[in-house]
């Protein structure tokens, strides 16, 4: 008897094959974890926290720690060792794309840590110079100060990895712009620092993305016209403030009002 195998027969014969290996290989490296153990649902049943251990000398030893999200994507996942972290740690958007990774080998605060904006776009990488990092509870990154070519860089992020803050610092003392955002990734705020006080323009947005804000700041005081906008950006009034931050006057929808003595200057 003669067999004849079509293109498609030998393609579902490789296609077979692949996904043998697949499944071994899955199966191995969940294997290679430990057991698997469940230490956090959510309300609705979904895993929060997954922790695998092994058994070592009698004593149940933790060997790697997932995280998710409500929607079931992995938040962190990485290894450990003598109940600590260790070796590469991975930490990820709630979309799934990657948003940290460093690697904990003889570190507390890892090495070599590669931080991305979105998948196209870091934010520190390993070529920065780790100054600090804060962890929250959970164990995820909070905020990072690395030093550029000489520059240093403090960034803060919300619990969802967004980022929330990026300040340029020069002796651990704001130096140069500062910006801030809403959750949104929308901008929330931009202002300049001149050896820790705050100086030259402030501007703040609403989250949909009109000024609600603009003032200056001269070595940390207000100066000159500070103007106010509804969230929807009509003007509600403004500021009139004296090269010293004496406030001359204040204007609103109910009209002009003087802030400084004599009585005399007060407009009826």
């Amino acid at each position: 008897m003669i067999y004849i195998l079509t293109f498609e027969m030998i393609s579902m014969v490789k296609l077979s094959k692949i996904f043998c290996v697949c499944f071994l290989l899955i199966f191995f490296i969940s294997c290679s974890k430990g057991d698997k153990k469940i230490v956090a649902k959510y309300d609705d049943g979904k895993p929060f926290i997954v922790e695998y251990v092994k058994n070592n000398g009698g004593k149940s030893v933790k060997t790697y720690e997932e995280h998710y999200y409500p929607n079931g994507k992995k938040r962190l996942e990485g290894k450990f060792s003598e109940n600590r972290k260790d070796g590469i740690w991975k930490f990820y958007y709630e979309n799934g794309s990657l948003f940290a990774k460093t690697d904990f080998t003889d570190s507390k605060e890892g090495n070599s840590w590669l931080v991305y904006l979105n998948k196209d776009s870091l934010l520190v990488d390993k070529d920065d110079e780790l100054q600090s990092i804060g962890f929250s509870t959970e164990g995820v990154p909070v905020s990072i100060k690395v030093k550029r070519r000489g520059q240093e860089i403090f960034y803060r992020f919300f619990n969802s990895f967004g980022i929330m803050e990026r300040v340029f610092l020069k002796g651990n003392i704001p130096q140069g712009e500062a910006m801030s955002w809403y959750e949104d990734g929308s901008i929330n705020s931009i202002h300049y620092y001149i050896d820790g006080m705050q100086d030259s323009s402030y501007i703040v947005y609403s989250q949909s993305g009109s000024k609600i804000l603009s003032g200056q700041y001269r070595k940390g005081i207000k100066v000159g016209k500070w103007e106010y906008f509804s969230s929807e950006g009509k003007p509600l009034g403004y500021e009139i403030y004296d090269t010293d931050g004496t406030k001359l006057a204040s204007v609103d929808n109910q009209g002009l009002k003087y802030s400084t003595e004599p009585s005399s200057r007060t407009k009826e």
